[in-house]
């Protein structure tokens, strides 16, 4: 099963389904699955991208986290600061 994540530039974005924090709301799936099809429109892989979406809705949700992994820290910076070029 797959979930429609978005579409950019006429093409469609899917990523699997996978289980969530049952916390989240729709809005925040809906969110994820923007920030999916985004980065997967840059060229990312499903896996990349859903890591970095989930990544994204985790630090809006709980404020304070961090993560050690400099790679997901400078895509999720990639990913931000494509997405305020666009605005």
């Amino acid at each position: 099963m797959s979930w429609i994540a978005g579409i950019r530039n006429d093409e469609v974005y899917k990523v699997k389904k996978r289980p969530l924090d049952p916390r989240w709301s729709q809005q925040d799936l809906q969110v994820l699955l923007g920030w999916c099809a985004s980065a997967q429109a840059l060229g990312w892989t499903e896996q990349r991208s859903f890591n970095v979406a989930e990544a994204l809705v985790m630090k809006k949700k709980n404020h304070g986290i961090t993560w050690s992994q400099g790679a997901l820290l400078e895509d999720m910076e990639l990913l931000i600061s494509g997405e305020e070029h666009k605005a």
